[in-house]
């Protein structure tokens, strides 16, 4: 039995042991409002254009980027049970991997899903930004709200990603956003660091260099409350 198989199975004992119910097969939907009251919501937002199959970050960029996608899984379901997290990504189109769901229900799924990214070509950054901020300003339940972004390029297709951020941050939504690949001139940070919040002074912008520092990261952005 591997390390996820025993993972899945602590979870599903979880349920049983403190809900008095297993875990569910799929993917639970997100409450309604009258039964939970607000609760904080996440989107990750992961690039998976062909240029996340480069090996620079072992296995590759991709992999690196489900290791610490799984990591903030995990934390934001010891830190923050009630918590919805969804998930979407981008190449040439956009793609809604999960809307927000409550990750005390649905690690386990989220974590799977996670595991099934593959990449295709192109960079449409604004389709991504666009989707996840629907997708939360759907969920209505909500008391915080945040977008983490990962990606290892320029947006290369679609409308401007700096207009849709604005936007985005207007509406009362967090942007936290990473780079990642050989060097910060492999990405547009000037334009990522336009796009990201500032919280207290605060740019919410990171260029990344290795997996174990994305992990990290990650890690880092699920223990730390959104402001």
């Amino acid at each position: 039995m591997n390390a996820f198989d025993r993972f899945a199975l602590t979870t599903r004992a979880f349920f049983r042991e403190v809900l008095g119910s297993p875990a569910p097969r799929g993917i639970s939907p997100s409450p309604k409002l009258n039964r939970t009251g607000p609760l904080p919501v996440d989107m990750l937002v992961i690039d998976v254009s062909l240029s996340m199959d480069l090996t620079d970050y072992p296995p590759s960029r991709l992999d690196g980027a489900k290791q610490a996608a799984t990591r903030f899984l995990v934390k934001r379901f010891e830190v923050s049970p009630a918590a919805l997290v969804g998930i979407a990504t981008f190449c040439s189109r956009a793609k809604l991997v999960s809307d927000p769901v409550p990750i005390s229900q649905n690690l386990v799924q989220l974590q799977g899903r996670l595991q099934g990214l593959s990449t295709g070509s192109a960079t449409n950054l604004s389709a991504a930004l666009s989707m996840a901020q629907t997708e939360i300003l759907k969920a209505r339940s909500t008391e915080t709200k945040r977008i983490v972004l990962l990606t290892d390029g320029d947006s290369n297709t679609g409308p401007n990603p700096v207009i849709t951020s604005d936007a985005i941050k207007k509406a009362g939504i967090q942007l936290d956003i990473i780079g990642i690949g050989g060097s910060p001139s492999e990405v547009n940070e000037k334009d990522l660091k336009r796009m990201a919040s500032v919280v207290n002074g605060e740019l919410r912008y990171w260029f990344i260099k290795s997996v174990g520092e994305l992990v990290q990261r990650f890690e880092t952005l699920a223990l730390r409350e959104i402001k």
